[in-house]
């Protein structure tokens, strides 16, 4: 059965909001952050990182919807199909001492990729050009991210190979997530970002 904000850290999200958690990053983080959206911007012509509309919409649709998901990251951080380094990049910049891992396939993207990591010193972040179903990392992970990739079962089961036991998948929804319909995970909490917006905290079992 699915939990709704049960956890702090869901019930202080929801009450605060993702902007409120962006607007409490440190001056430099804020820095980053608006350097990022200028080279989305600037290379999104060439590498079809983000939707047309979107590009208008960056800070709110894709930026907050990202650092969103910080309450439940813990520990080292795997991003799956990233794209534009899609919640990724700006959860690396939040937490500039955690480990951050960025899978993609697309070697485009990943030009974009590497030029951002440059630009912006992202000095915790790796990144493995490389199909996410057939990457096999040397370490697992605590936190995996699929970020708009497949439907939510596809993509918590190719989240879960990549987490150490008792790890967390975060997966973003238009609606809340029931714990029946996975494999080897529990939803621990299933918390409401706004009205259009989720955010699935599911947990692997052991085994």
């Amino acid at each position: 059965m699915t939990k709704h904000c049960t956890t702090d850290a869901g019930q202080r999200a929801r009450a605060e909001g993702p902007a409120a958690t962006a607007a409490a990053l440190p001056a430099e983080a804020q820095r980053k952050l608006a350097a990022f959206e200028a080279l989305i911007r600037k290379w999104n012509g060439y590498c079809r990182l983000v939707s047309k509309s979107d590009v208008r919409r960056l800070r709110e649709r894709h930026i907050l919807d990202s650092l969103a998901l910080l309450p439940w990251w813990h520990g080292r951080l795997v991003d799956l199909g990233t794209g534009a380094g899609l919640p990724g990049v700006p959860l690396a910049i939040a937490r500039p001492a955690t480990p951050v891992a960025l899978v993609e396939r697309s070697v485009r993207k990943s030009w974009f990729l590497r030029q951002a990591i440059i630009d912006l010193h992202l000095d915790n972040v790796e990144l493995v050009v490389a199909d996410a179903a057939g990457y096999h990392p040397e370490r697992q992970f605590d936190t995996a991210t699929a970020r708009a990739v497949t439907s939510p079962p596809k993509a918590w089961r190719l989240m879960r190979r990549f987490l150490v036991a008792d790890g967390v998948g975060l997966l973003q929804l238009r609606e809340p997530l029931t714990g029946d319909c996975l494999d080897g995970g529990e939803v621990a909490d299933s918390v409401r970002v706004d009205r259009e917006s989720w955010i699935a905290i599911v947990r692997r079992c052991a085994g």
